[in-house]
């Protein structure tokens, strides 16, 4: 085998890896956490992107993978919650983990976070998508 394809088979094994990991994450067996910074309140996460209380992950809708460029985690989740609210949580919540940004669209490093409702075949959803910048 190529050096190429051997590259190639190894980036389809870790997006494989990384998907099957969100997937676990987000069927609930490893939710539960709280981060180093956010010491006032728990959350749940799905890989280390802090989930709302409330928020009903939809798991087969969302992926995870690692690209030449950097990671991109899609997650989808249905709420009764504010819109408002929804942005305050994760601006305050974003901010205490290194993130600058608001009203949807932060970013922090080499990556950005993009919260928004979408509409779906199941109907209105809120998206989280981290995808490098």
């Amino acid at each position: 085998m190529s050096l190429s394809c051997h590259k190639k088979a190894l980036a389809l094994t870790y997006g494989i890896a990384a998907a099957l990991m969100i997937l676990m994450l987000i069927d609930g067996q490893f939710l539960i956490g709280q981060p180093a910074k956010a010491e006032t309140q728990q959350h749940r996460w799905a890989g280390d992107v802090p989930i709302m209380q409330g928020w009903q992950i939809e798991p087969e809708l969302g992926f995870a993978f690692d690209s030449p460029n950097g990671r991109v985690v899609m997650i989808f989740a249905s709420t009764s919650a504010d819109e408002d609210d929804i942005m305050a949580f994760y601006g305050q919540t974003l901010a205490q983990l290194g993130w600058t940004g608001g009203a949807g669209n932060w970013v922090r490093d080499a990556e950005k976070l993009v919260i928004g409702k979408v509409q779906t075949a199941r109907g209105a959803l809120w998206r989280l998508m981290l995808q490098p910048r």
